[in-house]
Order: structure tokens, then C-alpha cells, then sequence
């Protein structure tokens, strides 16, 4: 039998970036997979978490239910006593009161829950709004299930507070999606919107009839003692909004696949059915430690704050010193996302160049939309002299390139 792939793989293969790029979206990524590392190689797309470590109980309470505290098969939406102490911890988070029993439900990993949600809502021909650039499987995800991007730019200018252009936003809105989702903290630039512009992303779409999935994976984590506004917690946008959480990032628990879903409960029903044929459930064990998250954290959370926003600063004065790279300040997250538009290379050229002559590995920013184009993505929480001496690294062969004319 031959081997004939699924249309919605073939459309996952990014063909729509050969008109801009030369090749498709995965040819690209594996052509830097295949790249030989260089020297000192470091992998800059993701966090330390030797040097950052989640927080000393995490171990105990995933061993305490592997020993036989914990079941073994949860029902699919997660342990019972898990998901009332999660919708208890996000409640206070949110400022929203949760169901445990028809509104929460646990992921393995927020990017579960991301397709969880996508799965049950779309089809193919729907319309749905995504922020240029965002997460990076967001355009991807939507174009697998057979579904119309409709990008909205995300718009940084110096000394201004990013924001989504609300011109443009409210114009895909009038196209009557189905559904609005983005990432808050944005990934990959680390944008966090202030409480006003929230509101007024909230007023667009309550004009309309869409839907939003609002990714807050790294809403915990915020510099500069900034506020952070939930888009759930805005009058009118609690039923109509998911919220994607998990503590995989900040409290540097990825290797756990945990994550967190709260909604409405017809969509978690849905989502439900969706992880019964795709996954069945969250790790068993692992979801145990999320009944201590948020509460039982917040110590660690801000030295984690503390700490990485020295390297975030550390990061933003080296990149600002190499001729024809600018970046702006990032709000959130552990991203930085560097502009390189005033040297004559493309996104590849940028990312080739630094895996095979400093060992980094970046994220080139066609990964996240048209808007990304001519940028990088690096996750500064490193080792801090690691990362020093890769950022040496890194502004040799940024240098290398000629600058634009």
C-alpha cells in the first residue's frame, strides 16, 4: 500500500510560505534540523530548567501519587480532587469562579488543550482570527483543521505599549469568524497588552459573534511589576471565552504535561470527547501537582520574576549594541524577539548561521506568522554565564552579516 498523506497534512506542511521563502514551513524546519551544530551548542528555544528548577514539592507530590495515593486512570477531563483545587487556584487567578466538575478540565500540556479546543469547534471553510505574529502553532493549527487565517498585526513601535492594530481587528471580525484565539503574554515577542487595550480587544469582539481561546500560559509571569488583565474576567466575556493555563513554564514544570483548561462546559464536554480518542487523558500522576500550583507558589514565582528579568535586561543591552539589530522590551514570558532588518539576511540565513557557527539554536521567526519575517526568537532563562558567553557568540555572527543599504 502506498503511502498517500491526509490533506490537512499536507496543508501542515506550511506550503503557503514557497511564495515568500522559497520552500515550505517544514522543508525550512528541517533543513535547520539537519544543520550540523556548532561549538558549545545551546538550545535557546526553550528555558534552563537544571538551573531553574520547579519547586521542591513538585517531586514529592507526583512520588506520593505514583506510590498509590493517586489513580492510575483518572477520568478523562482529570482527577476529581485535582480539578477542585485547580478551579479553587484559578478562581482567585482570574477573579472568576469555576465549576470543578463542568468547567475544568486538564490537558496534557496547554498545547493539548489548544487542539482539544480547536478540534471541537472548527471546520473546514470556518474563518478564524489569529495576531501577527503569535504562538507557533497557532496559523498552523488553524490551517490543519481546514480553517481561514485572518491576521491581525500586532503592532510594537518604539516607546508605544503593544497592542493588536483595533482597525484591522474589528475589519476580520466584520468577516463573521468563528473564533478569535491568541496567545497573552505574546509568544514569541513577550507583548503584554495593557488593562485598557484588553478592554477594548474585549468591546470588538463583543460586537461580534466569535468566540476567543486566550493562551496565558506565561500570565504569571510578568516584568516590571506591570499589570496583567484576563480577557475572561471583562464583563460579557466569560462565556465566550477559553482560557488555556499550566504551570510548565513559569514554575518550569514541560516535562510534567500538565496543563489547564477553563471555560464554558458545553466546550470542556467537547473537549473531553476530543482527549478520548486523542490522548484519554493528563499523565496520572503529574496531575497531582497541580493541585498545590498557584496557591502553595507564590515565593518562588516572584524570585523567578526577579531572575529573570536581570537576564531579560541583560539580554535587551547586549542585542541593542550589534549594529542592525533592534528589540523590543519584553513585558512577559522568557522571549525576546529580536529584529535583524538592517542586515542583508533572511530569517534561515540568521538561523543556519548561528546553530553551525555558535551552537544556538533559535527559532526563526517565519515560525510565527508573516509578521515575524526578518526576526528570531531566544528564550533568555539560561544559565547566566552560559548565557553570557553565548550572546558573545551570538553578536559574532550577527556581525558577520553585511548591513542593509
Amino acid at each position: 500500500m502506498i503511502f498517500n498523506p491526509a490533506d490537512r497534512i499536507l496543508r501542515l506542511a506550511g506550503p503557503h510560505l514557497q511564495a515568500t521563502h522559497g520552500k515550505g514551513l517544514r522543508e525550512l524546519e528541517r533543513e535547520l534540523e539537519r544543520q550540523p551544530a556548532g561549538p558549545d551548542f545551546l538550545d535557546i528555544t526553550y528555558a534552563d530548567t537544571h538551573r531553574f528548577p520547579p519547586v521542591d514539592w513538585a517531586i514529592e507530590e507526583f512520588s506520593k501519587a505514583a506510590s498509590g495515593a493517586g489513580m492510575t486512570y483518572t477520568p478523562y477531563r482529570g482527577d476529581a480532587g485535582v480539578r477542585s483545587a485547580v478551579a479553587g487556584n484559578v478562581s482567585g487567578l482570574l477573579g472568576l469562579e469555576f465549576d470543578p466538575d463542568r468547567e475544568v478540565i486538564l490537558t496534557p500540556g496547554t498545547q493539548a488543550g489548544l487542539y482539544s479546543a480547536l478540534a471541537a469547534m472548527i471546520n473546514p471553510g470556518d474563518k478564524v482570527v489569529v495576531p501577527d505574529p503569535d504562538y507557533i502553532t497557532s496559523d498552523r493549527s488553524v490551517r490543519y483543521f481546514g480553517a481561514e487565517v485572518l491576521p491581525v498585526p500586532l503592532v510594537w513601535e518604539a516607546g508605544q505599549a503593544p497592542r493588536l492594530d483595533l482597525d484591522v481587528l474589528r475589519a476580520q471580525l466584520a468577516k463573521q469568524p468563528k473564533l478569535v484565539m491568541f496567545s497573552h503574554p505574546n509568544n514569541p515577542t513577550g507583548a503584554v497588552f495593557t488593562p485598557e487595550h484588553v478592554n477594548e480587544i474585549a468591546q470588538a469582539i463583543l460586537e461580534s459573534d466569535a468566540f476567543v481561546i486566550v493562551d496565558q500560559l506565561y500570565c504569571r509571569l510578568v516584568y516590571d511589576k506591570a499589570p496583567f488583565a484576563h480577557l475572561a474576567a471583562v464583563p460579557g466575556m466569560r462565556e465566550r471565552t477559553l482560557t488555556t493555563l499550566g504551570p510548565s513554564k513559569t514554575e518550569s514544570l514541560s516535562g510534567y504535561r500538565i496543563g489547564v483548561a477553563v471555560g464554558p462546559a458545553d466546550l470542556i464536554t467537547r473537549m473531553e470527547d476530543v482527549m478520548g480518542i486523542a490522548s484519554l487523558r493528563a499523565p496520572a500522576y503529574a496531575q497531582h501537582v497541580l493541585a498545590r500550583w498557584i496557591k502553595d507558589d507564590e515565593d518562588y514565582v516572584q524570585q523567578r520574576i526577579g531572575e529573570y528579568q536581570a537576564l531579560r535586561d541583560q539580554s535587551m543591552t547586549a542585542l541593542l549594541d550589534i549594529p542592525g539589530v533592534d528589540v523590543r522590551r519584553s513585558g512577559g514570558s522568557a522571549y525576546l524577539f529580536p529584529s535583524f532588518s538592517g542586515l542583508q539576511a533572511s530569517d534561515q540565513d540568521v538561523a543556519l548561521a548561528l546553530k553551525r557557527e555558535a551552537g544556538l539554536v533559535v527559532n526563526p521567526g517565519y515560525q510565527f506568522g508573516a509578521g515575524g519575517t526578518k526576526h528570531f526568537r531566544i528564550c533568555f532563562a539560561q544559565d547566566e554565564q552560559v548565557w553570557a558567553a553565548a550572546l558573545v557568540r551570538m553578536r559574532a555572527v550577527l556581525e558577520s552579516f553585511p548591513t542593509a543599504v
